[in-house]
């Protein structure tokens, strides 16, 4: 099952408390003067060894469960073009997830280079590689755009050679070439499900085609999430090199 992360809502009403306790207590005395001393951090500094003490259980607790290994891959996953393989692992299993845990289907799924953190190299895969791929809490979103409305996206694919899964599409001369989704042609006249992060559908890395996105649902699922369940699910990671993007001469 995926694992929703409210640390934003507790921290959100957890400041609130400690606002409200505040602002009910009555000053006797008004505010006239503060005085403070800056004191730069470097490695004079020495540690306090109390503190350090006191956190040390919660770290060796905290390492052990990040570095549990949750799957295995037998090739490094890196952004490269034509054949992005950490790109299209990234895809690929967004989709995986949002269609099990959904029910929804998914016909194309996008996402940024730019929000991959970290490369994934051959060996065991831990729970820490997920979040150092993925240290955002993005949310996956599902969009809804008519196949008419996809040629803009089409035309950011060929520009960024962004990542995708459910897509072939050529690049002539940094633009679009026959274009296929499902490995059929797009209907001009079509509702498609459009899979990619909150912060991309918002209009982040310029993806402003989602603006034409008439119907949308959140997911409640992290990306990150996704990243480990499926990891957890399938134990040996074998990343799809079909051809996704391809030059055209």
């Amino acid at each position: 099952m995926i694992r929703y992360v409210k640390i934003k809502t507790f921290t959100f009403y957890l400041v609130l408390l400690l606002f409200s306790s505040v602002s009910c207590k009555k000053s006797k005395d008004d505010l006239s003067k503060i005085d403070f001393v800056s004191n730069a951090m470097n490695e004079q500094i020495q540690a306090d060894t109390s503190m350090t003490n006191f956190i040390l259980p919660y770290k060796k607790e905290l390492d052990a469960q990040m570095d549990q290994v949750i799957a295995r891959v037998n090739e490094d996953l890196t952004i490269d073009y034509p054949n992005n393989k950490l790109g299209n692992f990234v895809c690929d299993l967004s989709v995986y997830v949002v269609e099990k845990e959904t029910g929804n289907t998914i016909d194309l799924c996008i996402m940024n280079n730019g929000g991959f953190r970290a490369s994934i190299f051959k060996g065991d895969i831990s729970k820490r590689h997920a979040f150092k791929l993925m240290p955002f809490d993005n949310q996956l979103v599902i969009a809804r755009l008519k196949g008419s409305d996809l040629e803009d996206l089409f035309e950011y694919v060929a520009e960024y050679k962004a990542p995708v899964s459910g897509i072939q599409l050529g690049i002539k001369e940094g633009k679009p070439y026959e274009p296929l989704v499902g490995g059929e042609k797009v209907d001009p006249n079509k509702q498609y499900a459009v899979l990619t992060t909150d912060y991309l559908f918002e209009g982040g890395d310029n993806m402003a085609f989602f603006k034409k996105s008439k119907n949308s649902s959140m997911t409640d699922i992290l990306l990150r999430d996704a990243i480990i369940d499926y990891c957890v699910d399938v134990k040996e990671v074998k990343v799809n090199h079909g051809k996704r993007l391809y030059d055209v001469k």
